[in-house]
């Protein structure tokens, strides 16, 4: 086999590889047709914004099912703003509004999908989209507070209410 050929088969694997991966992708956004798109940016001062990393979005208690619906599939910097009435995540490619009525709890978590950190060391938003998801944020710096003021929009459950 030439050289010439060689190249030309290895091209064509990696162009129908990449169209297998995004033939996937393409369906796991099918299949994710029952999460709606989150709400855009709010014009709302914050109380509270620090730098993060959004790691990921996936089904509740599904840490390996990444939701790529609505441009939730990608990692990257964000600023997480907090205030009175919800939480805002603003990226390049997504601008995510998680009013505090949709919020059913905050925590810390050590893993998701494909990170792995020191124990505690990213919090889980457990929150709706029509259906019930995760976002995990890892806060650059002490995450303290954010993790205080995330918990404080949880709402408290009501009296006679089951769990």
């Amino acid at each position: 086999m030439s050289k010439e050929a060689f190249a030309l088969l290895c091209a064509g694997l990696v162009a129908l590889l990449a169209l297998l991966a995004a033939l996937g992708i393409s369906l796991r956004r099918r299949r994710q047709r029952d999460i709606a798109a989150p709400l855009g940016w709010a014009d709302v001062a914050p109380t509270l914004v620090v730098p993060a990393l959004y790691v990921a979005t996936t089904r509740a208690g599904q840490p390996y099912e990444r939701v790529f619906a609505h441009g939730l599939g990608f990692r990257g910097r964000t600023d997480l703003a907090i205030d009175a009435e919800g939480a805002q995540l603003l990226a390049d490619r997504r601008q995510v509004r998680i009013p505090a009525d949709r919020i059913r709890s905050v925590e810390r978590a050590t893993w998701t999908i494909d990170r792995v950190v020191e124990p505690g060391g990213m919090l889980v938003i457990a929150h709706d989209l029509d259906a019930p998801v995760d976002t995990y944020l890892r806060i650059i710096g002490d995450d303290t507070e954010a993790l205080a003021a995330l918990r404080a929009l949880v709402p408290a459950p009501q009296e006679g209410a089951t769990p």
